[in-house]
């Protein structure tokens, strides 16, 4: 069942990646589409699908899984199913600090947004740990409320750079409050890649840690958990991952929450083994919403963000509702 649901998951991957190549929009047909991937078509074919399409779907692979995977992370390490990089502010934290860095470094350190995206959503996520703590521990009440108030603190932080920035640096900085893959480009593919990597091997490194925490940090210690270590590295790997898809893509809500339920419906409550197809399917489901984006209402193009809000806000209803 699970090797099946595997087999289906990859699949899904691949013709999803193939339908963003070969019918990413309306500018080329399939053929031509592929003609230019066989190296022959017009150069205009070659620059379309070459030079925008294919950096376009590596960044959404790239920000499908890094999103997915630190949702998981969070719902295991919190022991709280709503944990979500949009929800609880991160990813509002990381907005916030990379659409400063646009509006005040200079273009020759523009490299260095991602890394203060990462401080930003590292200054969220122990913001709202703090404030949710209660008597008796965080509590998803606690945790929502919390990520409420940073995300709100985040959006007066951006509205009032984006009305103090210097107008060259405006589209920089405005692009990180949409959820786009737009401006995709190989040099941005580039440098989010360690900010993926790096991350992802680290939290993969403490899948069985993660998956002691979802039982009990008392527990967990017993079974030989550093608790306060591994707490600390997940943070931090989950701040990273959020704050390199924000740098790049912008806040694109609600992938950590939806992808991670749904790898457990299929694949079970084992953290070890769900975070890396938790991974797969992020990417699938994010070149997917593009795609959608882009077709939805051709020749306009909607933010990817739309597409993930309009799945992920029932979803979050319906969890909302059934949590106690």
């Amino acid at each position: 069942m699970r090797r099946a649901a595997d087999v289906v998951l990859i699949a899904v991957l691949l013709a999803a990646a193939a339908a963003a190549l070969l019918a990413g929009g309306p500018a080329l047909s399939a053929r031509e589409a592929l003609a230019a991937l066989a190296g022959n078509g017009s150069p205009e074919a070659r620059t379309i699908v070459l030079g925008l399409r294919l950096p376009r779907l590596a960044l959404g692979l790239e920000v499908g899984a890094a999103l997915a995977l630190a949702g998981a992370a969070l719902q295991a390490l919190l022991s709280n199913p709503l944990a979500d990089p949009f929800l609880l502010g991160i990813s509002g934290g990381g907005a916030a600090a990379a659409t400063a860095a646009f509006a005040a470094l200079p273009a020759s350190a523009l490299g260095l947004v991602p890394a203060t995206a990462m401080a930003g959503s590292a200054l969220a996520t122990g913001l709202v740990w703090w404030m949710a703590r209660g008597p008796l521990g965080p509590s998803s009440t606690r945790m929502i409320l919390a990520g409420v108030a940073v995300n709100a603190a985040a959006s007066a932080v951006i509205l009032t750079i984006l009305s103090l920035a210097p107008s060259p640096r405006l589209p920089g900085a405005l692009a990180v409050t949409m959820g786009s893959l737009a401006s995709a480009s190989a040099p941005a593919v580039a440098w989010l890649t360690p900010y993926v990597l790096i991350p992802a091997f680290v939290l993969l490194l403490h899948g069985r840690d993660l998956g002691l925490l979802a039982t009990g940090e008392e527990s967990a210690a017993g079974l030989g958990v550093e608790v306060a270590t591994v707490r600390r590295r997940v943070f931090l790997a989950a701040a990273a991952l959020c704050g390199g898809a924000v740098a790049f893509a912008g806040v694109i809500g609600f992938v950590g929450l939806v992808v991670p339920h749904l790898c457990r419906m299929v694949w079970g409550h084992a953290t070890r083994r769900l975070l890396p197809r938790t991974m797969v399917a992020g990417a699938a489901l994010m070149v997917l919403g593009d795609l959608v984006a882009r077709r939805a209402l051709a020749p306009v193009e909607l933010p990817v963000g739309v597409v993930t809000a309009v799945l992920g806000v029932p979803f979050f209803v319906a969890l909302l509702r059934r949590s106690p």
